[in-house]
C-alpha cells in the first residue's frame, strides 16, 4: 500500500470512530430527554433491574468501570430516589441494590438498548472478530503519542 491509499484508509477509519462517537453521543442525548438519566446511570439501573440485590462490587464489574466510580454512580441514583440501598442483615458491610418504584419505571420506558449502543453492536459480533479488533484496537492505542489508560474504567458518557 502506498502513502496516498495509507492516508485514504486513515481518514477512512477517523470517519468511522466519528460515526461511532456521534452515533453513542445521540442515543445517550436522547436517553437523557426521555428519561433524565445519563445511559450509565441507565446501564446501572438495568442491571439492578435484572438482578435485585446485586451488590456494589458486582454492579462495578458488569459495568466494566472502578468500584468507587459505581459508587458515585449509585450517590447520584440513590439521591435521584431511583435506587435503594439495603444493607444485608448477615454482614452489616455488604450493601445491596434494588430498584425503586420510580427507577423500575424509568428502565421500562428507556429507548433500547440499555445497557449502551457500543456494547450492544460489540456483544453481537462474533468471537473471533471480537479477538481480532481487541488486537487491532490495542495495536492503534501503542501507536498513539498520547493516551489515558485511566479512561478504560469510566463510562463513556464521562469521558
Amino acid at each position: 500500500m502506498n502513502t496516498e491509499q495509507k492516508n485514504i484508509q486513515a481518514a477512512l477509519a477517523l470517519k468511522q470512530f466519528r460515526v461511532i462517537f456521534r452515533s453513542i453521543k445521540k442515543h445517550s442525548q436522547s436517553i437523557e430527554r426521555k428519561c433524565q438519566v445519563s445511559g450509565s446511570q441507565l446501564w446501572a439501573l438495568a442491571l439492578v433491574a435484572e438482578t435485585p440485590g446485586i451488590r456494589v462490587t458486582e454492579l462495578a464489574d458488569k459495568l466494566s468501570i472502578h468500584q468507587s466510580t459505581a459508587s458515585n454512580l449509585i450517590d447520584q441514583l440513590v439521591h435521584k430516589k431511583l435506587l435503594r440501598r439495603e444493607r444485608a442483615a448477615s454482614d452489616n458491610r455488604v450493601v445491596k441494590l434494588y430498584l425503586t418504584e420510580a427507577g423500575g419505571s424509568i428502565v421500562q420506558q428507556a429507548p433500547e438498548p440499555l445497557r449502551g449502543l457500543l456494547l450492544d453492536a460489540l456483544e453481537q459480533l462474533p468471537p473471533e472478530m471480537l479477538v481480532q479488533l481487541n488486537s487491532r484496537l490495542g495495536e492503534l492505542l501503542h501507536a498513539m503519542k498520547s493516551r489515558d489508560e485511566g479512561a478504560g474504567g469510566m463510562p463513556l458518557t464521562d469521558i
